[in-house]
């Protein structure tokens, strides 16, 4: 079973990458020049770049915070704690704990390549809101509902952040710290 789901998983990775350049290059037949421009916007000023990744991160953080206390607060609210599940999430981080150096290895070019695909490609062809709808649903395979809705919110921000300040590095950067943060917490739970 193992075998399929890392063979799903690395078609998925697949499709994310070339999916972009097939659509814009042979479907709308854009040039390369074109394709590239639209994929990869041109950086802003240093300063712009880092000031725009500090604020999209301390939105992401207070956003997490937020969402967090909300599902804990309903969860305990209607008695259903299994909807704050994010343990599920933490086994499967956990089958890297004595390999994190590959783990946070892996998540630079995975991240990069989730904001390019689901912000620098889908958000300016599909919008936020549907984008945002198939990031949560690549998260899926955590099966956790927490880890869902958190994403959903947190990849909605990130849709619109993109979409305003029209920057793949904000965005990316922003992402990756958020992770390692997150994942600092668990590790260090």
């Amino acid at each position: 079973m193992a075998d399929y789901y890392q063979l799903f998983y690395y078609a998925f990775l697949g499709i994310m990458l070339f999916l972009p350049f097939f659509w814009l290059r042979i479907i709308k037949k854009l040039s390369w020049k074109k394709v590239l421009a639209q994929l990869f916007p041109k950086p802003k000023s240093a300063k712009e770049e880092i000031f725009g990744t500090i604020k999209l991160l301390a939105l992401l953080l207070v956003a997490f915070f937020v969402i967090s206390s909300i599902i804990s607060f309903v969860a305990g609210a209607i008695n259903m704690p299994q909807i704050n599940d994010l343990e599920k999430v933490g086994q499967s981080i956990g089958q890297y704990k004595d390999n994190v150096l590959y783990f946070v290895a892996m998540l630079f070019p995975l991240l990069l390549l989730e904001e390019f695909f689901f912000r620098a490609f889908l958000v300016p062809r599909v919008g936020p809101i549907i984008s945002t709808l198939l990031f949560a649903g690549a998260h899926i395979t955590y099966w956790s509902i927490a880890e869902i809705i958190g994403v959903f919110a947190l990849g909605l921000i990130l849709a619109y952040w993109y979409k305003r300040n029209n920057s793949l590095l904000q965005n990316y950067a922003a992402h990756l710290l958020y992770d390692f943060i997150a994942i600092a917490i668990y590790l260090a739970a």
